[in-house]
């Protein structure tokens, strides 16, 4: 099950942009982030505050588009 990917993908990149998320499974960015809530729901999963850097913190993306998930356990 694609939930259950995702729970494994964030917990062992500790973060992960939405984006990221939805290209690694070939999902859209709104089914990603409707699956990493479903996390953050159970208290598994956090919503990063805007502007907030990816894993790289390349800085190439504009920080307030990106929305990053971190696993919480």
């Amino acid at each position: 099950m694609i939930l259950l990917k995702i729970r494994d993908h964030l917990k062992t990149a500790g973060t992960a942009p939405v984006r990221d998320i939805a290209l690694h499974f070939k999902i859209s960015q709104e089914d990603a982030t409707s699956m990493l809530e479903h996390w953050v729901k159970k208290g598994y999963a956090k919503r990063l505050p805007a502007g907030s850097l990816c894993q790289g913190g390349c800085r190439r993306c504009d920080p307030g588009t990106i929305d990053v998930y971190a696993w919480n356990h």
